[in-house]
């Protein structure tokens, strides 16, 4: 089991094909990702959605991240990760128009979500403005920028 000292819990939500999240638990690791050592502050799980998929239902623990030198040169952080979780009650994608331009569709795009709105949430496209939910996380977030405000790493660096 993987323990986090971390205040508050997140998700990293990415984008890969179906297995994925089974493949990596059986591994014990994601794949390198393009983040910012800030953004790994609270990760306790990752998702990822694929093509054609509509809710989320399992959240794979996130145990640890180690720097990987990617072969261009940058700097990237590999998940070491534990069991994967089935969520008692899936997410649905919900509003895919509100989701467009936000919800990652390449494997290196990642949107961090707080865990507790995530497990709160009727459907994903509720914790964007916009969305008419009753609490919607704040409304300076549009698409493109992470839900907990950090901005998507440089990737031309």
């Amino acid at each position: 089991m993987c323990i986090s000292s971390a205040m508050t819990n997140t998700v990293l939500l990415t984008h890969h094909h179906h297995q994925a999240l089974a493949n990596a638990a059986e591994r014990g690791f994601w794949m390198p990702l393009p983040l910012r050592r800030s953004d790994l502050d609270g990760v306790l799980y990752l998702t990822a959605l694929s093509r054609g998929s509509g809710r989320i239902s399992q959240l794979l623990e996130v145990c640890s991240f180690e720097p990987w030198r990617a072969a261009d040169g940058s700097e990237q952080w590999l998940p070491f990760v534990g069991q994967l979780l089935t969520l008692p009650r899936a997410i649905p994608l919900g509003n895919r128009q509100l989701l467009r331009g936000w919800l990652p569709q390449r494997r290196e795009a990642s949107q961090i979500l707080p865990l507790d709105r995530l497990l709160g949430a009727r459907r994903l496209s509720d914790l964007l403005a916009g969305s008419g939910a009753h609490c919607p996380l704040p409304s300076s977030l549009g698409a493109g920028q992470r839900i907990n405000a950090v901005a998507a790493p440089d990737r031309a660096a």
